[in-house]
């Protein structure tokens, strides 16, 4: 249900634009956008910092896509997304703590040198992120643009999630599995 929850806004705005027009799939993507705000605090009785800063930035750049009906506001908002993750990240290793280490180091015991990988590696996905989509943006038809956003970014940002798991697998504590203690006596 969260995954869902997560991709709400995203399918909307996809199915709203195939049907109408990217100012319309703006409207939609700011209404749900502040649907899933609304299910979260239902759900959760609080909202956290992320989902309100996303949240603005979505209604920021979806007012003015909408006020001036000049699509770029909307199509670079992703680029102002990634670039405010990049900088979050990469700002918390040149202030030496990284942010990944902060959020998840009581659920994962992991090296510090391997929380600071990890979220060096994260900042740099953004940078490429932001830049990639700069591109299309530019670069490709508005169709490519959105086809580019909801699929190939949401599957290159899954792909990089499991390369990410999969690197974090050997530093993760194994469960050691004792064999079962077959020379008993019978007698």
């Amino acid at each position: 249900m969260a995954a869902l929850l997560e991709f709400l806004p995203l399918l909307i705005f996809f199915v709203v634009y195939k049907m109408q027009d990217i100012f319309w799939a703006t409207g939609a993507l700011m209404a749900a956008t502040l649907l899933q705000l609304l299910i979260t605090y239902f759900m959760h009785k609080k909202i956290e910092k992320k989902q309100w800063i996303f949240f603005a930035m979505v209604v920021a750049f979806g007012a003015l896509t909408l006020a001036f009906r000049d699509k770029t506001f909307i199509m670079w908002k992703p680029t102002a997304v990634y670039a405010l993750f990049a900088i979050v990240l990469l700002g918390s290793l040149i202030m030496k703590k990284p942010i990944m280490e902060q959020m998840m180091g009581e659920v994962v015991s992991l090296p510090h040198a391997v929380w600071v990988r990890i979220t060096a590696a994260w900042g740099l996905f953004f940078i490429g992120a932001a830049i990639a989509n700069v591109y299309v943006a530019h670069h490709m038809s508005e169709d490519d643009w959105v086809n580019f956003k909801v699929f190939w970014m949401t599957g290159f940002s899954m792909g990089f999630m499991i390369l990410t798991i999969a690197y974090l697998y050997r530093y993760l504590p194994q469960d050691e599995v004792k064999p079962a203690d077959t020379a008993k006596d019978d007698n």
